[in-house]
Parts: C-alpha cells; sequence; structure tokens
C-alpha cells in the first residue's frame, strides 16, 4: 500500500473550509477521532467496524438509548453507507449486555476519511452504568478480496495536555500518523512540542522542534507529523507533547514499511489531565471508597451493596466500606480483596514526604477493619499530635495512602475528609 493512499491523509485535509453544522460536544460523548472509508489509489480497501455494548447490567426491560453521529473533517454530517443502511445518524437502543455492531461499507471510490461520536440519548438515570457503553473500533484494510491488516482505533479521551510517542525515518517510509478533533464550538489551537531520544538514558530529551495548529470549530485534521506539521522531522525518534486551549480527542498511528506494503499499529497516548493522583474527599458514613481512582460513588451506600436488587453477577469495584455498626460506633472495612496497613498520627509533612511508596511496600497489610467509633483515637485530628493514617493495597494491587484531615459530625453520625495518594 502506497502512503499516499493512507486513511489518515486524504485530500479533504487540504481543502478550504466551508461553513457547516457544528456537533455540540456533550457530556459523556465518547469520540473516535478516526474514521476511515473507502478504496484508496492502490486498490486497498479500509472498513471501520465499530462494537457497541451496553454495561448496564439492568433489567432487558431498561434499555439504553444512544446514537452514533459521523462527521466529515469540516465537521458536517457525514452520510455513510453501513450494514444499518445510509445515514450521518444511526439511533440505537441497547438492553442490558447486548451489543451490536456498525461497519462501514467500505465502497466509496476514494478514500474517505471523517469522525465519530457516540452519544447517549436517554440523559441521566439512577445508576451511571445505565447509559454506559463499551466500544472497541478497529479498521479492516483489504486487498484482492482479502483482510490484508487491521489496525486497532481507540475512543479517545477528551484531553487538553498529552504525550504520544513518535517515530520517523522519510527515507524508509517509517512515520508517525495524527488525526486531532476539536470538540470545542469554537477555534482550537493545539502547541505541539517534540523531544528527541537522548543518550545516555539518564539525560533529558533534546528539543526537536515546535508547531502549533489551528482547529476550527469541530474541525478534525488527520496528518502525517512529517512533512504535515514537521517539515524538518524527517529523522526522529522520541516523543510529542500537546497542550491546547480547549479539549480535543486525538489518535496516532505508526505507518512502518513491509516486504509487501505499509502496515499500523497504534501509538498509545498519555493524557497528562488525567494522571493526577492526589486529592482530598468527602467519605460520607455508609459509603464506599475506589481508592485506585478516588470515588465515592453517592449512590451505592451501605444498604444498597448489602441489600435486595444487586444482581448476583455484579462486582463491586470498592476497596474500602465505611461501615456504620451502631450510634456511636462504625468502622473502615476492606472490600474486594483489598487490606489495610496502619501508619498511625502523622502531620501534613510527614504524611507527604516520609511515607513513600517503599515505605508503603514495607508495611504488613492484612483484612482486618479499622475502628472508627466514638473515642477512638484514630478520629484524633489534633495538628500538634498528627492525624490518623493508614494504608490500602487495593484490590487491583495498588498501593494507597490516606490521612484522615477532619472528622464532620452529621446530625448523629460522622463524616471523614479524606487526603489520598494513589501510587500508580
Amino acid at each position: 500500500m502506497s502512503s499516499k493512499t493512507v486513511c489518515l491523509i486524504p485530500l479533504l485535509a487540504s481543502l478550504i473550509l466551508q461553513f457547516c453544522v457544528v456537533p455540540a460536544s456533550a457530556q459523556g460523548d465518547k469520540v473516535l477521532a478516526q474514521v476511515a472509508d473507502g478504496t484508496g489509489t492502490d486498490g486497498t480497501q479500509f472498513v471501520t467496524k465499530l462494537k457497541i455494548t451496553n454495561l448496564g447490567p439492568t433489567p432487558s426491560t431498561e434499555i439504553t438509548q444512544l446514537k452514533v453521529m459521523f462527521f466529515k473533517q469540516d465537521g458536517g454530517p457525514w452520510p455513510l453507507a453501513t450494514n444499518l443502511g445510509v445515514a450521518s445518524e444511526f439511533p440505537l437502543d441497547l438492553g442490558a449486555y447486548q451489543t451490536i455492531s456498525i461497519e462501514t461499507a467500505g465502497t466509496a471510490a476514494a478514500l474517505t476519511s471523517g469522525y465519530a461520536i457516540v452519544r447517549n440519548t436517554d440523559g441521566a438515570t439512577v445508576y451511571a452504568e445505565d447509559y454506559q457503553v463499551a466500544i472497541t473500533a478497529f479498521y479492516e484494510v483489504r486487498k484482492g478480496g482479502s483482510v490484508i491488516d487491521t489496525i486497532s482505533v481507540p475512543v479517545s479521551e477528551p484531553t487538553r495536555s498529552f504525550v504520544v510517542p513518535v517515530e520517523i525515518d522519510s527515507g524508509s517510509n517509517l512515520l508517525t500518523a495524527f488525526a486531532i478533533v476539536n470538540l470545542l464550538p469554537g477555534t482550537n489551537t493545539v502547541r505541539m512540542q517534540l523531544f528527541r531520544e537522548s543518550s545516555p538514558s539518564s539525560g533529558p530529551g533534546s528539543d526537536g522542534g515546535s508547531a502549533a495548529v489551528t482547529l476550527n470549530p469541530a474541525e478534525q485534521k488527520a496528518l502525517f507529523l512529517y512533512p504535515g506539521i514537521f517539515p524538518s522531522a524527517g529523522s526522529f525518534a522520541g516523543m510529542l507533547t500537546g497542550k491546547t486551549d480547549g479539549p480535543v480527542a486525538i489518535l496516532s498511528l505508526l505507518q512502518s514499511p513491509t516486504p509487501t506494503g505499509v502496515q499500523y499499529a497504534t501509538m498509545v497516548p498519555a493524557y497528562l489531565d488525567s494522571l493526577r493522583r492526589n486529592t482530598y474527599m468527602y467519605l460520607r458514613l455508609g459509603y464506599s471508597l475506589d481508592a485506585d481512582r478516588c470515588i465515592s460513588d453517592y449512590w451505592w451506600d451501605q444498604n444498597q451493596i448489602h441489600g435486595p436488587g444487586i444482581e448476583p453477577d455484579v462486582t463491586i469495584p470498592w476497596d474500602l466500606l465505611f461501615e456504620k455498626q451502631g450510634s456511636t460506633t462504625r468502622r473502615l472495612t476492606p472490600q474486594e480483596g483489598a487490606q489495610f496497613a496502619v501508619i498511625g498520627q502523622k502531620t501534613g509533612n510527614q504524611f507527604d514526604q516520609d511515607v513513600t511508596l517503599p515505605y508503603l511496600q514495607g508495611l504488613s497489610y492484612g483484612s482486618n477493619p479499622i475502628d472508627m467509633s466514638d473515642g477512638s483515637p484514630n478520629l484524633t485530628t489534633d495538628s500538634s499530635l498528627g492525624n490518623f493514617s493508614f494504608a490500602v493495597r487495593t484490590g487491583l494491587g495498588r498501593y494507597v495512602k490516606l490521612r484522615i484531615s477532619s472528622v464532620i459530625p452529621r446530625d448523629a453520625d460522622k463524616d471523614l475528609v479524606l487526603e489520598v495518594f494513589v501510587y500508580r
């Protein structure tokens, strides 16, 4: 396959953008930053396939409603021939654990590129997972009636700060391709910086050049980094950092030469704006904590976790439960394979500086609950003594340090404010 026919370099990328209807971004949208469909000049055919699964473990009477919307590079509707018909929007109803496939036909005379958004249309329900879906997408590359390659296309997270690995050797046709979708209703500037690999490995990456790209509302651009964005980076190995004015969705692919043409591999990005590991959080009595992600779901209280109506095959991924036992007695109990280790009283500086990952790894963990009853020294928040601290080894094997920052009276109950740091 010629690099000129790769799905990330359609001629549409160089067209002058016309006024179009801009798709408004909505909370919870799932974005496929690149959809490819059609046949290139060398006869190579691209088909994009999506598998969409309803994750809600609810009775079959509960239906998740969503729609799949296809857009051209300028953000306008993109009518596509698919296994479900020809349209730019496909409304779908999915029952519990149901999977629906959408496949582009690949019959367009020219290789064409755009993007897709999967949007929930039945609004917020009682349980968040009632309208959450899992999406698997990939390109199927065909030639002469046979499949010659498949390329994973991950669903993009909205991001304003990201890093992607880069490999470029223009003389060998080794190229990194990049697709980016503006999720703003206004213009959005993307500022990019290359950093070269360096030797020795302890040295910093050296400057490989910088560039900026401005996207119109809802626009998608699909280019090779060389020569499309960095015309002087014909030979490069390292990484690209990107910062934007507003949220974008991105996809990066590596084109590699083979004896029979070129093949592609997904270059996995790191979303720097989702790597935060430290937080303060409020833990209400009767509620649970997923320490890996610093999440306490306000809906899954103690009674609902252990009460009627919970499907037997549902696994609640919590690491601890703040459990009420009586009017003055309460405790933290480990959940789903997590284990606790008591650290003791620590000041803020001690908690930050002394309680390191090696320190946590050296503790002895077990399944005993931690007492949080009235009169327990674990509820002491005297700053001169330091606040009670403990560690969790989560069900996923991560280490988390937690410190009780304050105790909040609520009627006859007590809630906790936790300082949390996760070692991922």
